[in-house]
């Protein structure tokens, strides 16, 4: 097991301080993602990417964004070694903090990982240029100035930095599968 496999506070912190060198030098992979029990319903598309830093563990930049809304999506930096999600960033989310009854109703939101209280703490941030009310007919071609310029800044935020590899790549829209409804019958 390698020293950085284990998820704790410190490399938490050591993480988000800005001296293990993360970098997003490549652009997101994105691929499909469907409903468990219906292969042509699309759910969400969701791209990941590594990122580049000192530590002997991997990191890695996930994005989800909802087809039924568009304008609501999210970003992850996530530790796979432990399956450690250690910073979101919910676009326009919905959230009920239960600890504090404080509600996140289609609001940008990010929560921070620590190993006491995992995800639960939650708060506002100022950091992220995009305007905070719902995009009614938005579409990923709309988006994706947004969509580039979010994953800008929370990488930012996050201390890392942009290598000159990394490129938006837009999420492309989803295929819809043929249905075979009707023809069941058939042997």
């Amino acid at each position: 097991m390698q020293p950085d496999d284990e998820m704790t506070d410190a490399l938490a912190e050591k993480i988000f301080s800005g001296t293990v060198g993360g970098v997003l030098n490549t652009p997101l992979t994105w691929k499909q993602k469907n409903m468990p029990k219906r292969a042509h319903k699309p759910v969400h598309v969701e791209a990941w990417a590594p990122l580049k830093t000192d530590l002997s563990c991997r990191l890695e930049l996930r994005m989800r964004i909802g087809l039924d809304v568009l304008w609501e999506y999210t970003l992850m930096v996530l530790h796979p070694s432990d399956r450690t999600c250690l910073k979101r960033l919910d676009i326009r989310g919905t959230h009920l903090d239960r600890e504090t009854g404080e509600g996140y109703l289609n609001r940008t939101h990010k929560h921070k990982w620590s190993k006491a209280r995992g995800n639960k703490d939650v708060y506002a941030p100022n950091d992220i240029r995009h305007n905070p009310d719902p995009i009614l007919g938005a579409t990923l071609e709309s988006m994706d100035e947004e969509y580039d310029r979010v994953v800008r800044d929370f990488i930012a935020e996050c201390k890392m930095t942009i290598g000159g590899a990394y490129a938006w790549v837009p999420p492309a829209v989803p295929l819809t599968q043929p249905t075979f409804d009707g023809l069941e019958d058939y042997p």
